[in-house]
């Protein structure tokens, strides 16, 4: 779904393989499942809450598995992985 200058306000939005261009979220919940990228470019956001669910939420499960119950190497690993996603021009895979 496409959306373009709109303001979202109040509402729970799954956004797997959305369009989000110069939007205004406000009070929302965001819910990313895993799915396609959604696309978000100039967009705002006021007082919204993420939420990661089915492959997303294992996702950051498995990285909270490697940060605290795999020693040092776990934590590096993952630190190293944030750092990355740091950098502005972040390869994709």
């Amino acid at each position: 779904m496409q959306h373009t200058d709109e303001t979202i306000s109040n509402t729970t939005d799954v956004i797997d393989s959305n369009h989000y261009e110069r939007c205004r979220f406000e009070g929302c919940i965001l819910v990313y499942r895993g799915g396609e990228l959604p696309y978000i470019n100039g967009c705002q956001f006021d007082n919204c809450s993420w939420q990661f669910h089915d492959a997303a939420d294992r996702t950051l499960s498995l990285l909270h598995q490697f940060y605290h119950g795999m020693g040092e190497g776990g934590v590096k690993m993952v630190e190293a992985t944030f750092a990355q996603l740091r950098q502005p021009d972040r390869p994709r895979s």
